[in-house]
């Protein structure tokens, strides 16, 4: 594979972490791999998230002092605001985020890259939900729902992976720090007059960590983060 983003912009990935030391490895060397394969200039940004076992000891063991590698340890705030801390130590033309449970494969990172110069936000949507069991299904469900309703967006799916022209981070301001963060960007970009371009990508099902999407805490947090957003801002 050797397609590069159109005039040779760079790529900032951001792995947010929580609770994640059996994958946590891999994930970075996957991912390193893929990138270097692809021969672009890019830098990895690892947050973690507060976690509460091996996680950020394993970080600091095995990728100290690695090249093209940002490790920054924080209290847990949720994955917005891990996301958002990456976003804010990245440098590159180009932000790009992925769970540690579906690190780049050579086909997504093809996808991304070709599609990189249609708009200025490029959003990827799931083909299917693996592992994701049926309350979790109505639960997205409900909430795509309810973002498209309330904002009218008409994107596929509003959690998944993005990548984005950094330029639009000079005019966003992120305010969530829970999942909520992601339709928070999607939601002001639009208003600004942003563009999207959407295409399908498969998704790896998780097999080990914590799934923030299945506890009834985080869905119920994600229902008022998106109701609260509404009034604020309506």
């Amino acid at each position: 594979m050797n397609i590069k983003i159109k005039n040779q912009h760079s790529l900032s990935l951001i792995i947010p972490a929580y609770n994640e030391e059996e994958s946590i490895e891999a994930a970075v060397l996957v991912n390193i791999e893929v990138l270097q394969r692809a021969e672009i200039e890019f830098e990895i940004i690892i947050i973690d998230d507060g976690s509460k076992d091996k996680t950020k000891g394993i970080i600091e063991e095995k990728f100290a002092g690695k090249p093209n590698l940002i490790f920054f340890s924080k209290p847990n705030g949720g994955f917005g605001s891990a996301v958002r801390k990456g976003i804010e130590l990245s440098s590159r033309d180009y932000v790009m985020f992925v769970p540690v449970d579906s690190p780049l494969n050579e086909n997504t990172l093809s996808s991304f890259l070709m599609h990189a110069n249609k708009a200025d936000i490029i959003v990827s949507y799931r083909m299917e939900r693996k592992g994701y069991s049926n309350r979790m299904k109505v639960n997205s469900s409900i909430y795509h729902k309810l973002i498209s309703f309330l904002f009218g967006l008409s994107l596929k799916d509003y959690n998944w992976i993005h990548l984005y022209n950094r330029k639009i981070f000079d005019k966003i301001t992120i305010e969530n720090g829970r999942i909520f963060m992601l339709a928070e960007v999607l939601i002001k970009a639009k208003r600004l007059g942003y563009t999207f371009y959407e295409f399908p990508i498969e998704m790896e099902e998780r097999t080990s960590g914590d799934r923030t999407a299945a506890s009834y805490k985080a869905a119920l947090q994600t229902f008022f983060d998106t109701i609260r957003f509404f009034f604020k801002r309506k």
